[in-house]
This record gives C-alpha cells, structure tokens and sequence, in this order.
C-alpha cells in the first residue's frame, strides 16, 4: 500500500474508532494494572460507586469503571431497548480485553449476567451483587414477564419526568432499606440527582420485563451471586429464604455459587466492606 493510500486508510479508521466509541452507551474510567475487571453500577448511581473497590483491587487488576448514558451526569441515549444495547456494547468492549471479570451491582449484575450469557469464552468470572436475572420472581413469586408487565408500565409512569430535586428526594426516603449509614445515603442522593429520570425509568421497566433465567444457561463462566436480606425481615424474609430464591434465579449456571450476608442491605460493598472482599477475594483467587 502506498503511503498516502496507507495514511488515509489509518485516517477513516480512526474516525471509525471514534464514531462507534461515541455511539457506545456508557463511558469508561481506567485504573491500575493486571487482569481487567469490569464493573458496573446500579440503578440510579455511577461508577463513583465502585470508588473503594477501586482502591481494593488496583494494584493487582485493571479496573474498567462503567458510567451509562443517563447516569450520573451522562448525556442520555435513551431508546426501547436499552439496556440490551448496553449489554451488546458491553460485549463488544470486553472483546478488547484478555477475559475480562464482569462486577455488577443490582442493574449491573442483570447486565452482566445477559452479558455473559450472549458471549461464551469472552468472560473469565462473574460476581453479580445482590442483582438476579429476573427481579419481579422475587417479591411476585410466579412471575412472568407478561404478568409484571401492569407493574412495569405503573413503575415507568411514575418515575418520569421526576426533576433532580425529586430525585434526590425519593432517593432519601428510599435508600434506608438499601444502606445503613446515613453518610453514605447522602451521597447516593446526590449521584442519583445527576441521573437522567427517563432512562430511570425505561431501565425499571425492561428489568420489570425481561426474564434472563432460562438465558443464563449459556454461561459458560463461574458465576458468584452475593445477597442480602436483613432490610426485609419485617416482611418475612429470613437467611433461608434469600438462599432459596437466590439458587432459583441462576439455577441453570452451571457453575454457580451463593452467599448471602445476614448484616448488609443492598448495598454490601458499603454496609459490609470486609465480608464483600473476603468473599469476592476467594472467589477471584480460586481456579
């Protein structure tokens, strides 16, 4: 090839990297080196998120922070089927990377397990965080996707439009069942004031709607699921019972494992750091 052929080739490819990176649905923050971890956030929230995980695993991994379109200050790019273009878009990152470990928290662990489940051989491991493949099975036992479906478009309507103010609002009165300390309750709100309320609510919706049970079974990767239930005792929840409906969401992985914490609330990176690396440490160590 000649060198000016050879230098407009490089030229449109470059601009081809930049359009389908503009295109993808989240941003990426790099830190540290060694194996590459991805982790991904939960409703409502960023990467910020993952800031002392970070700080964890830095020295001996390579940690690849996702923020999505329509969190945390990203401009949104909402459409009917978001999240499993956020799923495809994570697919087509980690085959960048060396086998990559997937992290997600509650929405993230629902994407992370589509994720894994649509990609056999790209991903090393799986550690979904208090997240499961179909969230309505768990407090609308027998659900399907068509019966959640009233509850869906109910939810939808009602988190639309909400302003920054109301957001951060409702966040306050919600995230005592999801963390225990009121520090960090402050500071979710206000991440979760940054986020864009129709991508909110669209997400609610296509979780509310899409059953990856039986998808799961394509996992062809260990796959750890942390729980937690203290936050519903009220309600009749009990350790045996979370365990229980934990192994039935991802009963089709075939190399699965679960652990539930009997102290931490939804957010158990937060609640229990200690328990959260101990067993995230054993389970990324173990061959």
């Amino acid at each position: 090839m000649k060198p000016k052929s050879l230098f407009i080739f490089l030229l449109a490819f470059a601009s081809w990297q930049v359009q389908a990176e503009a295109q993808q649905l989240f941003t990426v923050e790099v830190k540290g080196h060694g194996k590459p971890i991805i982790f991904i956030h939960g409703l409502y929230c960023n990467g910020d998120v993952w800031k002392e995980t970070v700080e964890h695993y830095q020295k001996n991994y390579e940690c690849h922070v996702i923020t999505l379109a329509g969190f945390g200050g990203n401009a949104p790019k909402l459409s009917d089927h978001f999240l499993e273009t956020v799923k495809d878009d994570v697919v087509a990152y980690s085959r960048k990377l060396r086998k990559p470990i997937l992290v997600g928290h509650s929405m993230g662990a629902f994407i992370s397990f589509w994720a894994a489940a649509s990609a056999p051989g790209v991903f090393e491991k799986v550690i979904a965080v208090d997240g499961v493949p179909f969230l309505p099975e768990l407090f609308m036992p027998g659900s399907t996707s068509e019966t959640a479906k009233p509850m869906a478009t109910a939810t939808k309507a009602r988190m639309e439009n909400q302003t920054p103010a109301q957001i951060e609002e409702g966040q306050k009165q919600s995230l005592p069942t999801m963390i225990t300390s009121a520090e960090r309750i402050e500071q979710v709100s206000k991440i979760a004031s940054k986020a864009d309320a129709n991508t909110q609510a669209e997400v609610m919706y296509e979780m509310f709607t899409t059953d990856l049970r039986k998808t799961v079974a394509t996992i062809d990767c260990p796959v750890l699921l942390m729980g937690a239930w203290i936050a519903y005792k009220q309600y009749g929840a009990t350790h045996e019972s979370t365990v229980k409906n934990f192994e039935a969401e991802i009963a089709e992985v075939r190399n699965h494992k679960v652990e539930i914490n009997d102290t931490a609330r939804h957010f158990i990176f937060y609640d229990d750091p200690a328990w959260f690396y101990e067993k995230l440490d054993g389970f990324l160590n173990k061959i």
